[in-house]
């Protein structure tokens, strides 16, 4: 739960950016001064209704976006309140407690708790937590690290965490990098703004917690692990044992109030071995059972046979488990041991209804039931989970009680559920992906047939399907593993990171190779492709495409290789191999037109028509783009609608009608505003900077192409990076500031690093322009050979005219007018042959 704190920060801007007006251009219309406008989206003035009113009117809003605009005008970042309920029972720990707050008085930024299970290290970090939370009024944040979680369910990893954290502190709808140290960045600089309370529990030891340590002070970190945690650098470090007999007494006392002498609960926390785990587990059966005296609780804690059997560690927590799982009537038990099968981290009344063979009513309020004796926990509205070791106890109940032939049955029924909702949900939100199965999904959870409801499952469940997918491929059920990959792949490119798409292929891949089936192997195969599109890594995604079109060729699926043969247009047109692009477009367009299925010939139109803009064909270019754009709209797919708008508003300005790429660009906006965009994306904002540019409006289309390379670093996205610093080197040449010209599109090529070859190309040129402007004529016509050497390899015939009109002003320079005419001349029938203007970037442009 958050709650609100003021931040100036507005959606004016992206409104003013949407509407392709300048500060200046509003401040006019509106009737106001420039600063006003300015102070206003810099967030040092909150707008007075009067003025708010004018910008409405200057902006030409609907009523939707009247309402973003005064709601974002207050906008506010979230403030975090996300400590757990603190045990209204916890007593001693006194010495604790003071020593902590000693060394948070001190200056400490890190306090680490580190003992045994069950301990009662929460507990303590998390009643600290609560008495220090008024002097950290920029939030409070728990994260469970799953240090110590049973094998087959996901410890998180540094990226999940930064990420967790990062969307409590910044809200979900703002854009995260995918790269670890953009993203360790972006943490550190949010938390610095801040003063932030942040709790790290169940770490799995120092290392990992170093990653989150907030790069000043002013926040506290508070974290606990089984491991010590001492090697973390400067901070207070807290080895917390078993209370002392006093402190166990007032522990029990506080929990079972007017139930217990002293003496009595002498005897209790003697059985239990003084662990507050397994203290507070004897307290709440005792509680349960007023009937009880403790003399019966204490019969039922005399058993330790349990302990050595399932390798707990520790007599006390096996005893007083055992004492509450005995209590249990038989389907009580069945749900508790079941649940410790489960591969993820919790579950929802669905999935454990399928665990215990019951309807989900009646198993709602049997976790309700077990959630009140403290064998199962409850984090969030509907979710379950079972801490730590109490997981271990309940899986070694089931491998003791249970015959492996009935486990088996448990995980199957368990699996097909997933599979089942996994399917319904799918179908709902992603129709329009290649499945090889599917289709068929019977709702196994209300309301996945709506496409909204879909993806908030899906966001839910995301780590529990990626562990069922890795639990299923290790441990002998490889169908399961890959007939999820064949659901899921829509899902994965669309919102999971790349991260889990990777995980989730693997397990697919290596649960159909167990399995030696063709068909897992094929959908894995096309998985992983996929998976490293999303990725970038082109050269894997060759790989695994060219396996996926062999194998889906053989089993006769020509929806999963006409899937296959997109990828690898994909991949080949970032590696700049056009002609193979065209050839694998070409061929995943016609299989695509034979089975009648119209998003996916609109995809292929979009990607061969770019394909064909680069060879130099832009009048192909926008035939393929505006049957695409019509097919799009036949399906009301309004992502792919905004994707092939930014594709034509870059080739109509290419050809030259710049009001008609303008006319494209406010389709694009409208429906980004109607998707309930706040802002502008970095994908459209590049096409807004090349109509800002070719319009000549340079300061505008520089703050744009700013605005790329931001969101892209944030993101970690290196193509849009790339992309996005080419703009500002074509911005800034438009302004005659070519020292930094040269300099963005350094940085454009460090970025691109040798691949990338369409990007590295655009580069080069804006280099080669900047150099001629700071008279360099070396550095540009070396600049201007290697991108005809691109240009020529890559079958890029735009860039080999640009190249040659380079080499032409170099020699027209040089008073050479003979070469400068045969490279001009050159230039010409290249562009006669594309049916495009002449580039006129130079102001002696006819030799």
């Amino acid at each position: 739960m958050a709650d609100r704190a003021f931040d100036a920060r507005t959606n004016l801007r992206s409104l003013r950016l949407r509407a392709v007006m300048t500060q200046e251009e509003l401040a006019a219309k509106a009737g106001l001064g420039i600063r006003t406008v300015r102070d206003i989206e810099s967030g040092r003035v909150r707008p007075q209704p009067k003025t708010l009113r004018l910008l409405t009117e200057a902006l030409g809003l609907g009523a939707a976006d009247r309402g973003r605009l005064s709601d974002e005008l207050r906008r506010t970042d979230p403030v975090p309140r996300e400590l757990p309920m603190a045990l209204a029972a916890f007593a001693g720990r006194g010495p604790q407690m003071d020593a902590l707050f000693a060394a948070v008085d001190e200056g400490a930024a890190v306090v680490a708790i580190h003992g045994m299970a069950g301990v009662g290290k929460t507990s303590l970090a998390v009643r600290a937590a609560h008495a220090l939370a008024p002097r950290f009024p920029d939030g409070q944040v728990f994260v469970d690290l799953h240090g110590f979680t049973h094998p087959a369910g996901p410890r998180r990893g540094i990226e999940s965490v930064l990420t967790r954290v990062l969307r409590s502190l910044h809200g979900a709808d703002r854009p995260l990098p995918s790269d670890l140290d953009e993203l360790t960045s972006r943490y550190r600089s949010a938390v610095a703004d801040r003063r932030v309370l942040l709790v790290f529990d169940n770490a799995a030891g120092a290392e990992q917690l170093g990653a989150l340590l907030p790069g000043v002070p002013g926040s506290l970190v508070l974290a606990t692990s089984r491991h010590d945690l001492s090697p973390l650098a400067g901070a207070y470090t807290m080895a917390l044992e078993p209370p002392a007999m006093r402190d166990a007494v007032a522990m029990l006392s506080a929990a079972v109030a007017d139930r217990i002498t002293d003496e009595e609960a002498v005897a209790i926390a003697e059985r239990c071995g003084s662990l507050p785990l397994a203290m507070g587990l004897a307290a709440a059966r005792l509680r349960s059972r007023p009937q009880w005296r403790v003399e019966d609780l204490l019969i039922r804690l005399a058993g330790h046979g349990l302990l050595d059997e399932f390798g707990m560690g520790h007599q006390g927590v096996a005893g007083a488990l055992r004492g509450s799982y005995v209590e249990l009537d038989p389907a009580h038990r069945r749900l508790f041991r079941r649940l410790g099968l489960a591969p993820g981290d919790d579950v929802d009344v669905h999935a454990a209804a399928a665990l215990c063979e019951a309807d989900a009513e009646r198993t709602a309020a049997m976790l309700e039931a077990l959630v009140d004796v403290h064998l199962v926990e409850t984090r969030a509205p509907g979710r379950y989970r079972l801490h730590d070791l109490v997981r271990q106890f309940a899986a070694g109940l089931a491998a003791a009680e249970e015959t492996e032939a009935d486990r088996d049955g448990v995980l199957r029924r368990l699996f097909d559920w997933y599979l089942d909702a996994a399917d319904t949900a799918c179908t709902s939100r992603y129709p329009g992906y290649a499945r090889l199965l599917g289709g068929a999904g019977t709702a196994a959870v209300p309301g996945l047939d709506d496409p909204a409801r879909a993806g908030r499952w899906l966001a839910e469940e995301r780590e529990n399907l990626v562990a069922v997918a890795r639990f299923a491929g290790e441990a002998g059920f490889g169908s399961v593993a890959w007939r999820l990959a064949d659901t899921l792949r829509g899902h994965a490119f669309m919102d999971m990171g790349a991260a889990d798409f990777l995980a989730l292929g693997q397990a697919a891949l290596h649960g159909a190779r167990a399995e030696a089936s063709p068909a897992g192997e094929a959908t894995a195969a096309l998985f992983m492709s996929t998976a490293y599109v999303k990725d970038r890594d082109f050269e894997a995604v060759i790989r695994h495409s060219e396996r996926a079109v062999e194998l889906s060729q053989r089993l006769g699926w020509d929806f999963g290789r006409a899937s296959a043969h997109h990828n690898l247009a994909l991949a080949s047109w970032n590696l700049g191999r056009l002609r193979a692009a065209l050839e694998h477009g070409e061929a995943a367009l016609a299989m695509n037109r034979e089975g009648g299925r119209a998003r996916a010939v609109s995809v292929n139109l979009g990607a061969l028509g770019v394909v064909h803009g680069d060879m130099g064909r832009p009048r192909v270019e926008l035939r393929l783009l505006e049957e695409a754009l019509e097919l799009a709209e036949e399906v009301d797919d309004v992502r792919l609608q905004a994707s092939h708008l930014r594709s034509l508003t870059s080739v109509w300005i290419r050809l030259g009608s710049v009001a008609t790429a303008e006319r494209c660009l406010n389709r694009l906006m409208m429906i980004e505003a109607d998707a309930g965009a706040r802002e502008i994306s970095a994908s459209s904002a590049v096409y807004i900077a090349e109509l800002h540019s070719a319009r000549g409006r340079h300061l505008d289309a520089l703050e744009h192409a700013d605005l790329v390379v931001r969101q892209a670093a944030l993101r970690g996205d290196r193509l849009a990076k790339a992309s996005g610093l080419v703009s500002v080197a074509v911005a800034l040449n438009g302004l005659k500031r070519s020292e930094e010209a040269v300099d963005a599109a350094a940085r454009a090529l460090e970025v691109v690093d040798g691949g990338l070859p369409g990007t590295r190309i655009r580069a080069l040129v804006e280099r080669a322009v900047a150099s001629i402007a700071l008279d360099r004529p070396d550095a540009a016509e070396a600049d201007a050979g290697l991108i005809l050497e691109l240009a020529r390899e890559g079958g890029y015939r735009a860039a080999e005219a640009a190249a040659l009109d380079i080499m032409s002003e170099v020699r027209l320079r040089a008073g050479d007018a003979a070469a400068a005419r045969e490279h001009r001349s050159e230039v010409e029938a290249i562009c006669t042959e594309m049916d495009a203007p002449v580039p006129a970037r130079f102001k002696a442009a006819s030799v």
